[in-house]
């Protein structure tokens, strides 16, 4: 051990003798060297008699702080000390007290918890970390927990094997404390029969209302046994469970009753250091690299990387976690993923809803995520641990008395009776409205509460050895390579030696984990409508965070990259119905879809979870083109979830955020453009009316309607032939005035720095006219009248008076095109 200068002295010190040599005993508080220092102190003035501060020199010694061998000086007589945390003297002790029990060593047997008036650190600070999973008095020290991970390191690297923390409830198994279940069991008749058979039972004697004793009863997850037994080979396996220590000892022994699969692993709330959330620094406080974890809950543990998070094991309907009082509050949690529960058990499951549901604060108000932090900070805290207790205490008083399975069951007997007593009615009525089907439905599905078919372990087991899978496969890669940074000789397998040997090279599990699960929806665009609450932040939701961990993106809105909704198969939200506009882009899904993505780990395909088929097969003009017509009113069966008033200006939006390039801006420009032209190429449309149009242009000059400051005479005007027919002054007149105009026109375009072609189109925007059809542009039109651009560019000026007159000429030929198309269409219509 090395001592060092404390804070405590009045730097700068000088040494001035040293009192002990190297190789001597020292014991506690025995001097080492002696030092002076300078102060200033009030001393009394005899002539003045009035106080002053005089600087002195003062002597001191300095005490030892460990008692053992003395091995080296650091220190020389005459050295300055001007701070603390210099080295004095290296002590080898006879006892490090690296081990401790109940604040007394495990080796030296003093008291670790003795103080003097020259303690500076408490020996109780050598060792705090808890050694074993069943006890918090055993505490090591650091350098005993590095050496003892390791050493767990290198006997798992030997076995193949990685740490697995399972969690109890809802994951591997559901408690309740509900006597229903032991009648049901008794009673071979009853419905549920089949269900609860093999439902276990143990009692606690400390627990239940007034301490006297309570009965559990515990349906493990089907597949328990032959997930245990073969994840065993790959792993070794931990539990944590929030629930007291003789519960989760209890628990075991029901699912390892011969102890090889968890032993003496197991750690519970009592000895956990926190009553709200979970730290593998409590099972592993060194490193956590060979660290997986299953549970149904990710809240608490952060959704941490090396987090399997299971589906939450629902057989006992609406019981949820015993423990979870125990467990920070969450509101909106994720519906049950079974396809196969109906929907009369759900409506039953609100009937006498326990308070030991995890869905909602027992208030019914919204929790935030303030308050989730605030209770996760609980640690040891007395009064917290009364209050969850007590919380725990009512709850479990509440199922022995209100029997929320027995109401639930009764609940659905009453609506069997309902429907067959209207099966019969339809029978005597009309023998041939086959009504007995519909009673065969409800003999089968809503008879009995408690439905028996889970699977999740299955994909868990296929997951848990993949992962096992890809981590040894980065080990032997690792392995397999040169050592000590020579060229070595070509290996066929890998040395397992060499790497447990060095321990820091390792893989890492967690991200390996992480690269596998990101793979999984990578490319998904995900909203959510009508399954989360109304009020409820999206983004910070459990199901949200579980699908962003598998590579989804989550949106609040519907975008242009939106690719899947999930939805509730009886709400048709306004998300619902814009998405069903585009059926070719967007798929709209059940939860049960992202359950069986998340559960399985790969991208199932949602063509047997697609919802609301008749939206997307609507034949109407929004489902067309996208976009509503503006005179449809709002649809009355439409119901909103959060956000979905939102969802109508979601693509103007997505718009803003993703701007598009200037190619494709001029398409659309020219897009629009195109639809205002006309459908006929100029000489097909001008061909047959050339001699009516000169005609009808010199009548309507005879008669004066022709004026030089008309628009009728611009919108009437076809080509420069038809223009010729007409009298020059008036030909010269409207030059001039197209000049006036064009010279204008030219000075607003030029500030805005349209091109040609952007003139035209405002031109032709802002005509009236009654075209319907589109058609495209005339390239080589397009194309001359960008080359007469160019040329008069190039021009010189006594030229381009011609070039103006040209250009006017351009714009009277579209004029006469559009013009021509207006006649025409108006004959096929019939108008005179």
């Amino acid at each position: 051990m090395r001592i060092v200068t404390p804070k405590n002295l009045h730097y700068p010190i000088t040494v001035t003798r040293l009192l002990r040599q190297p190789q001597e005993q020292i014991d506690y508080n025995a001097p080492l060297f002696t030092y002076q220092y300078k102060t200033k102190v009030l001393e009394g003035d005899e002539e003045t008699r009035e106080a002053k501060l005089v600087e002195r020199l003062w002597p001191s010694t300095f005490e030892s702080t460990a008692e053992g061998t003395l091995t080296e000086w650091h220190l020389s007589v005459g050295r300055v000390i001007t701070g603390p945390g210099i080295p004095i003297v290296d002590v080898e002790e006879a006892c490090k007290h690296e081990v401790q029990f109940g604040n007394l060593c495990a080796d030296c047997g003093k008291d670790m918890t003795t103080v003097s008036y020259n303690t500076v650190t408490r020996d109780t600070a050598r060792a705090t970390v808890n050694a074993v999973h069943g006890h918090t008095s055993l505490l090591v020290s650091t350098a005993e927990a590095s050496k003892s991970d390791e050493e767990a390191k290198r006997r798992l690297l030997s076995s193949r094997k990685l740490s697995l923390v399972v969690d109890l409830d809802q994951t591997i198994i559901q408690a309740t404390v509900d006597p229903t279940v032991a009648e049901w069991q008794k009673d071979p008749q009853n419905p549920n029969y089949p269900a609860v058979k093999d439902v276990r039972a143990f009692q606690l004697i400390d627990d239940g209302p007034g301490a006297r004793g309570c009965w559990y009863y515990i349906k493990l997850r089907p597949g328990l046994e032959h997930f245990l037994s073969t994840i065993s080979k790959y792993f070794e396996l931990h539990i944590y469970t929030m629930g007291t220590r003789t519960y989760a000892q209890s628990i075991a022994k029901i699912v390892d009753p011969d102890r090889k699969i968890f032993a003496d692993r197991i750690l519970s709330r009592d000895e956990s250091g926190s009553l709200t959330v979970k730290n593998l620094k409590r099972l592993f406080p060194v490193d956590t690299k060979m660290v997986v974890i299953i549970d149904d809950r990710g809240d608490v543990w952060h959704w941490c990387h090396n987090l399997v998070k299971v589906t939450p094991y629902d057989f006992f309907v609406g019981i949820g976690d015993i423990n979870s009082s125990f467990l920070p509050k969450r509101p909106g949690l994720e519906p049950s993923p079974s396809t196969s529960a109906n929907s009369d058990a759900s409506t039953a499951a609100t009937v006498a809803q326990p308070a030991t549901s995890p869905s909602s604060d027992p208030t019914g108000n919204k929790v935030s995520a303030i308050d989730q932090l605030v209770s996760m900070g609980g640690g040891n805290d007395p009064t917290k641990l009364k209050e969850q207790t007590s919380e725990q205490g009512e709850a479990i008083s509440a199922q022995l008395t209100d029997r929320p399975l027995l109401q639930k069951q009764k609940v659905l007997d009453a609506a069997e009776e309902d429907s067959n007593g209207l099966a019969e009615a339809s029978s005597d009525n009309d023998a041939t409205s086959a009504p007995e089907p519909l009673a065969d439905v409800h003999n089968k599905y809503r008879h009995n509460l408690l439905q028996d078919n889970d699977d999740e372990l299955h994909y868990l087991q296929r997951s848990l050895q993949n992962v096992h899978s890809a981590f040894f496969q980065e080990y032997d890669r690792k392995a397999s390579g040169p050592a000590d940074g020579r060229v070595a000789e070509l290996r066929t397998g890998p040395d397992n030696s060499r790497i447990t040997e060095n321990l820091g090279s390792i893989p890492d599990v967690t991200s390996i984990m992480a690269a596998m699960k990101l793979k999984v929806l990578r490319g998904v665009h995900l909203v959510f409508s009508g399954v989360m609450p109304l009020g409820v932040q999206v983004q910070n939701h459990d199901f949200a965070i579980w699908a962003k961990s598998f590579g989804a993106t989550v949106s609040e809105n519907i975008t242009k990259r939106t690719s899947h909704v999930v939805s509730s198969p009886l709400r048709k939200t306004a998300k619902v119905r814009q998405a069903a506009k585009k059926p070719d882009k967007i798929k709209i899904v059940s939860q049960d879809w992202l359950f069986a993505c998340l559960v399985q780990w790969q991208k199932i395909d949602e063509a047997p979870f697609r919802l609301h088929a008749d939206l997307e097969n609507e034949p109407n003009d929004q489902a067309t083109n996208g976009q509503g017509s503006p005179f449809d009113g709002p649809d009355q069966n439409a119901q909103l979830s959060s956000s979905d008033e939102e969802a109508a200006v979601t693509e103007d939006e997505d718009s803003a955020e993703t701007s598009g390039t200037e190619n494709d801006t001029d398409a659309q420009e020219q897009a629009e453009l195109e639809r205002y032209m006309p459908t006929l190429p100029r000489e097909q449309s001008t061909t047959d009316y050339d001699d009516s149009l000169a005609a009808m242009h010199a009548e309507l000059y005879a008669e004066g309607i022709f004026d030089g400051d008309s628009d009728t005479e611009g919108s009437v005007r076809s080509e420069a032939g038809d223009v010729d027919s007409l009298p020059p002054s008036a030909n010269k007149r409207k030059r001039s005035d197209d000049d006036q105009s064009e010279d204008n026109d030219d000075e607003s375009d030029s500030s805005l720095g349209s091109s040609r072609l952007e003139r035209r189109k405002k031109k032709a925007l802002a005509r009236t006219t009654s075209l319907v059809s589109v058609s495209a542009v005339d390239d080589a039109q397009r194309v001359k009248a960008e080359a007469q651009a160019v040329t008069q560019q190039d021009t010189p000026a006594d030229t381009k008076n011609d070039i103006v007159e040209d250009e006017d000429e351009d714009d009277l030929d579209l004029e006469a095109q559009m013009e021509a198309e207006m006649l025409r269409q108006a004959e096929e219509e019939g108008y005179p």
